[in-house]
């Protein structure tokens, strides 16, 4: 099958619950990209159900060849890349573009990211969304 040239889009929930002075943002664990499938552009959208946090997001960590979360701190991927956040709207929105173009010959690379936010009230802790997305890359 050949690469296809478009972007697939994944459409992706989380919602913030608050417990305590904790915040947990839940969605999606594990997202896998086929072999050929081509570039996917990853949108985030946040429901916050807190009661008035406000939780935003606030930066994005990568990193390729990463099969346990956390990745490193910072930008370490030649996968993810084209980063966008929109607080100012509701539901909050980011996203980004997965390239899922390494070779697939050296079988499915895994890349880890990890979303982090904040809030409005700086006695409660708003807890990362941290999953694993299995590039099935491109056949070259």
């Amino acid at each position: 099958m050949p690469k296809t040239d478009t972007i697939a889009d994944q459409a992706v929930a989380l919602t913030a619950t608050r417990s305590g002075d904790k915040v947990t943002v839940a969605g999606p664990t594990s997202f896998n990209l086929p072999v050929d499938s081509g570039a996917t552009r990853f949108n985030f959208t946040l429901t916050d159900s807190t009661g008035g946090l406000d939780v935003k997001f606030k930066s994005l960590d990568r990193e390729d060849n990463c099969s346990t979360c956390p990745p490193a701190s910072g930008d370490n991927s030649r996968q993810i890349g084209g980063v966008s956040m929109n607080n100012n709207q509701t539901p909050k929105k980011a996203a980004f573009t997965n390239n899922n173009n390494n070779n697939a010959k050296d079988g499915p690379l895994d890349v880890c990211f990890q979303w982090n936010f904040t809030c409005n009230d700086p006695d409660v802790t708003v807890e990362p969304y941290d999953p694993i997305i299995t590039n099935g890359g491109e056949t070259r």
